[in-house]
């Protein structure tokens, strides 16, 4: 036998074993992604009201339940949410076959939703010194849809200004970076430039 054939005939058997490998990586995947749902059937020690879903599909898959409320840690601040907003990345919820990967194949890994919030600090951890309890605040954190929400301090989070209401600061976070990206960093517009704004309906 050549070395030719020999080649083919390795790199023939390779290629079968690294496709079973992910059939059967795929399979287990599956079967194994999950959710704390089940776990957390049991009424919270400390309850607090948010939306979640268990499951892919319709918004009819969204539901209010008693989750348990979080805990800062020293370098966070727990915000009670006065306003939260929709956005396209709530729609991981129906769980189109190429999210799922990151999102979970069979079931959502993480079952709160919403992303942008606004509020008031309740509690901070004991190395926050930018916030302080009382602040009105707006941001971007997993799982705003609820009471509270648990934000790193130094990271996508600010102070409200005054003359915005809770309401509009919460529909910000995303739909103002998504605009900001499509016409300062992409579109690089400059003074005195035309722009068509297409989908001027939405958010951004």
């Amino acid at each position: 036998m050549t070395g030719g054939m020999k080649l083919k005939r390795i790199l023939k058997w390779s290629a079968g074993t690294i496709f079973l490998a992910l059939v059967v990586w795929g399979f287990v995947a599956y079967w194994t992604s999950t959710n704390d749902c089940a776990r957390n059937a049991g009424e919270p020690n400390n309850p607090m009201n948010a939306i979640v879903h268990c499951e892919y599909g319709s918004p009819d898959v969204l539901k209010l339940e008693a989750v348990e409320k979080p805990v800062p840690n020293d370098r966070q601040v727990l915000v009670r949410v006065h306003a939260a907003s929709v956005n396209p990345l709530d729609l991981t919820i129906r769980g189109p076959w190429l999210i799922r990967p990151m999102t979970g194949l069979r079931k959502p890994k993480d079952t709160r939703i919403g992303v942008d919030y606004a509020g008031t600090v309740e509690a901070v951890g004991k190395n926050v010194t930018q916030f302080k309890p009382g602040d009105e605040v707006f941001g971007g954190k997993n799982g705003a849809i609820a009471e509270y929400v648990c934000a790193l301090a130094d990271r996508g989070i600010t102070l409200k200004p005054a003359n915005m209401t809770f309401e509009q600061a919460a529909a910000v976070p995303v739909a103002a970076l998504t605009a900001r990206q499509g016409l300062r960093d992409k579109g690089r517009i400059q003074p005195g430039q035309t722009v068509l704004i297409n989908g001027a309906s939405g958010g951004a």
